[in-house]
């Protein structure tokens, strides 16, 4: 086994609150997840042929991108080019070309190297393959991660601040130097959460887009990020949190014009609902004062199966 040159995990990520309104620098409520993304750099094989061979397995070890690319490839990649959804040569290529850019001379050294990534959790559960991929080209070529996504993938960068964190954060962007305060918030009642996930991943661009069609007020932003600092309260108890989340959901919901999950799909789910992310996909939040077993069964006899107890889920 040749000796690796780099390597490094990245924590995925969820985003408690502030979800949309992250992007407009309101302080967020975001966890890293105990799973994430490995990425590896090794000497490629004997006569590759190739400055850079990249492959990519899923949880499963099943191998879902496979490519291989000489320089050229990323050093003419033109910064007004657009890389279609699901093109993954092309966005290594981007993510490489915007690395060269913010530090000259970071790529020379990809000359007969191999690079193997693993998912550590199923890519269409929305928990960060991206960004997670984003953090570990950073790491290895000591780039700025923040404007490593801005100049590739977009958002608010909470993602990368999960990527390295050890714990729940409050995030609130700044450009390339966003503000991350590191939380002990370990209150009793997390221990009667879950996570369900959806069934159908969503495009967190889209939903991005739809955001920003839309006049968002700043009362609506104010609120928001007072949801936020009122989570965050050790002295609060589950109902209590139930109710901010509730709030949370009606002033999203309300700015979005979109209905809520739990009126949406679960009206007579016995607790507490919120979407995560990009609404309509991946992962809901389930706060309850039921038993586990119960809630786990709720939601299997309605054909989600992958509900995930806040302990095993957050790092």
């Amino acid at each position: 086994m040749p000796e690796e040159i780099y390597h490094t995990i990245a924590h995925g990520k969820l985003l408690l609150t502030g979800e949309y309104f992250v992007l407009d620098a309101v302080p967020a409520l975001a966890v890293p997840t105990r799973l994430g993304q490995s990425l590896q750099v090794l000497p490629a094989p004997a006569g590759a042929g190739h400055d850079l061979s990249w492959r990519a397995y899923t949880v499963d070890d099943e191998p879902w991108f496979q490519g291989d690319f000489n320089r050229a490839a990323w050093s003419d990649f033109s910064a007004q080019t657009q890389v279609q959804t699901g093109d993954t040569g092309a966005r290594i290529c981007q993510l490489l070309s915007v690395a060269e850019n913010l530090r000259p001379g970071c790529t020379d050294s990809i000359n007969g190297l191999e690079v193997i990534t693993r998912l550590g959790f199923d890519r269409h559960w929305g928990l960060g393959s991206s960004s997670t991929l984003v953090a570990g080209v950073a790491g290895w070529l000591q780039v700025n991660p923040y404007a490593l996504l801005q100049g590739t993938f977009g958002g608010s960068g909470y993602d990368l601040a999960c990527a390295v964190a050890d714990g729940p954060i409050i995030y609130t962007r700044n450009g390339t130097t966003p503000a991350i305060t590191s939380l002990n918030w370990q209150p009793t009642w997390l221990q009667q959460t879950c996570f369900v996930y959806r069934n159908q991943k969503q495009d967190s661009r889209a939903g991005i887009r739809a955001y920003r069609e839309r006049k968002i007020s700043a009362a609506a932003k104010s609120e928001i990020g007072e949801l936020t600092v009122a989570l965050t309260d050790p002295s609060l108890h589950l109902r209590a949190a139930a109710q901010i989340v509730q709030d949370h959901e009606k002033i999203v919901a309300e700015t979005l014009g979109l209905r809520p999950v739990q009126e949406e799909l679960f009206p007579d789910f016995p607790g507490q609902l919120k979407s995560l992310g990009a609404w309509g996909g991946d992962f809901c939040w389930a706060l309850s004062e039921e038993p586990a077993e119960k809630v786990r069964a709720y939601f299997n006899e309605r054909g989600y199966e992958t509900v995930i107890t806040y302990a095993s889920m957050v790092k």
